[in-house]
């Protein structure tokens, strides 16, 4: 039996929720037991009934009562149940649980990382000290947990698989059609809309690009806090016929936009403290044979192969992402070999099938890791 704790899982919507459930699936398809404690959420009971081989509970309620009483309800099944390990969405869902009674590994994703308060860190380190694998999500967000990491607690960097995709359908791609036109060439952004995704920075040299691809359009899928201060540069910058932002997009719509697109662009940056650990959604871009221009702060620079699955620039530097953009669409055979090589990567060694594996082997090193620090 494997015990999963989240307060990330579908149907709640998010880049972590997706990770934890596409894992705790994975798991089950292998032929793991799992039982899943997450957080309450809505349409959580007809989701929850459809997993197959999964045992899910939630918890609702305020947030610390709700953390409490998952935290505790895992002490007691423990005591009763045996497991081979847990499985943590981040250091939260280890936090407040007592000592474990069974192996842990925690996920980590990047942003929880970064420096922060004196009590923040403290909790950080003594949540890790519970733990005895953290799997980073890239080698930069491993960077940031070792800082946090005592005693035998073991760092692992396994990249996030992702589930095979749907093929955009005729119906679906007519649809988008509709919305965004026929034009070429296209730039497809998709994630949400804040200030790390550097789709503020795309935006900003469409302009320029646009005296070279005069039918230039960016069309990006997602929603978020920045939706207005984009519309504003749109319209600054001239290029608000150029820029289309679709919303949230379904998973029907998100296969037209990416089978699509020319290009994949999300020239990340770190702002602040948000930064971006990895970046699934270049995998899922290359699963449709499209290259992407990643940025070189933060996990994308892994998840990109500069000069062969794409290109990989420094998010803040408009020249830098301008140039990068000119010389990807101007090379047409250059580009469909990159959008190939992306495409072979990701279907032969990025799915869960190919890679669950891997967290089975991390639970294995947790055993013997637990073992030896309780020796």
């Amino acid at each position: 039996m494997i015990l999963v704790l989240t307060q990330n899982f579908l149907p709640d919507v998010g880049g972590m929720q997706v990770y934890a459930t596409q894992l705790v699936k994975a798991l089950a398809a292998k032929g793991e037991q799992v039982t899943v404690f997450a957080d309450a959420t809505r349409g959580a009971q007809a989701f929850d009934a459809a997993l197959k081989g999964v045992t899910v509970r939630r918890f609702g309620g305020p947030r610390l009562v709700r953390r409490l009483h998952k935290a505790f309800a895992a002490h007691r099944w423990l005591a009763t149940t045996p497991c081979r390990g847990i499985i943590c969405d981040s250091w939260k869902s280890i936090d407040l649980q007592p000592l474990p009674r069974a192996p842990v590994a925690v996920l980590a994703h990047g942003n929880e990382y970064l420096p922060g308060g004196g009590r923040r860190r403290r909790r950080v380190v003594n949540a890790l000290r519970k733990t005895d694998v953290v799997v980073a999500n890239s080698r930069y967000t491993a960077s940031l947990v070792r800082p946090h990491v005592r005693g035998g607690t073991i760092v692992r960097v396994l990249y996030p698989p992702i589930e095979p995709l749907p093929e955009a359908g005729p119906q679906a791609l007519a649809r988008f059609a509709e919305l965004v036109g026929h034009e070429r060439p296209l730039l497809a952004g998709i994630g949400r809309l804040e200030p790390r995704k550097g789709f503020d920075t795309v935006i900003a040299v469409l302009p320029q690009l646009a005296q070279r691809f005069p039918q230039l359009r960016f069309a990006i899928g997602g929603d978020g806090p920045d939706r207005r201060r984009l519309e504003a540069l749109a319209h600054d910058k001239g290029v608000s016929d150029r820029v289309m932002l679709l919303g949230r997009v379904d998973d029907t719509m998100r296969a037209a936009l990416l089978a699509s697109a020319d290009l994949f662009v999300m020239p990340t940056r770190r702002v602040g403290r948000s930064v971006e650990g990895y970046g699934i959604v270049y995998a899922e871009a290359a699963w449709y044979g499209v290259p992407s221009l990643a940025g070189a702060e933060g996990g994308g620079a892994e998840a990109v192969v500069e000069g062969e699955t794409g290109s990989v620039v420094a998010g803040d530097d408009e020249a830098a992402v301008l140039g990068s953009i000119e010389r990807l669409l101007s090379e047409d055979a250059r580009r469909r070999r990159m959008g190939e090589a992306a495409q072979r990567r990701v279907r032969q060694h990025g799915t869960w099938a190919a890679r669950v594996d891997d967290f089975l082997a991390v639970l294995d090193a947790a055993h013997v890791a637990h073992r030896a620090r309780r020796a």
